[in-house]
């Protein structure tokens, strides 16, 4: 995700990088959700080599039938994923007004992202996104891919738990500068030991607009892990994961 460059530059960003192909998000917080998911789709028309997959956003706060919302963008415009703000909306991942679309989601074989980790907004709690919540998910839907994004920071504990217990819980390492996750003290050190051994399948790198993905993909590859496991980190776990040839 990065919100605050151009698109062409975003591509060239990537070609810098080595980055090959991305997955596309639209992240609700604020306005209309499906303004969000038109700008999106129209990326990833212009850019289908560079942005193969592409997610949109829901709001359950709306009149609109999500389940119903989350149907019609897939089936029509190739939307092959859902991402789920809800420290935006006031809401734990766990709330009942998500379940439709979880239900929907994992009906058509998609999987949902999850915004697991503290938000900077200072008029809500971080507390709505602890990763806790998702095993609740995971026990209700069993058959549904579940990506944890930002890693579960400050309660990377709980994520790497969950993720232990449930095989289709995914850990994201989004807006996370690399280099943090072997520094002792920051909270990190459970993805470390067990991204590397247990979860070494199951963790995902990605990118956000405030870290540039070179530099990210750079610290990466410089953290104290298994060659064959930086390679998971960095594509091979998505690729398997989104269907994709890497």
């Amino acid at each position: 995700k990065m919100v605050n460059v151009k698109t062409q530059d975003l591509v060239n960003i990537m070609n810098d990088a080595g980055v090959d192909k991305a997955v596309l998000q639209a992240e609700w917080a604020i306005g209309d959700y499906r303004k969000q998911n038109d700008a999106v789709y129209r990326i990833a028309r212009k850019y289908p080599d560079k942005f193969p997959v592409y997610y949109l956003c829901v709001n359950p706060l709306e009149d609109d039938d999500m389940a119903k919302v989350v149907e019609k963008e897939v089936k029509e415009r190739g939307f092959s994923g859902v991402n789920i703000q809800g420290w935006a909306q006031r809401m734990r991942p766990n709330d009942k007004r998500f379940y439709p679309v979880y239900a929907k989601c994992q009906e058509l074989k998609i999987p949902v992202t999850i915004h697991s980790s503290i938000n900077f907004t200072v008029d809500r709690s971080i507390e709505y996104s602890r990763p806790i919540y998702i095993d609740e998910v995971a026990c209700d839907f069993p058959d549904l891919t579940i990506v944890g994004n930002h890693g579960g920071w400050p309660w990377v504990t709980e994520m790497v738990a969950v993720a232990w217990k449930h095989p289709n819980v995914y850990i994201e390492i989004g807006a996370v500068s690399p280099k943090y996750i072997s520094t002792p003290g920051t909270g990190w050190e459970p993805l470390m030991v067990y991204g590397n051994s247990l979860l070494q399948d199951r963790v995902l790198f990605a990118t956000d607009d405030m870290l540039p993905p070179k530099r990210c993909i750079d610290e990466l590859k410089a953290l104290p892990l298994k060659d064959a496991v930086k390679e998971k980190w960095l594509g091979t776990n998505a690729a398997r994961l989104l269907k994709l040839e890497k």
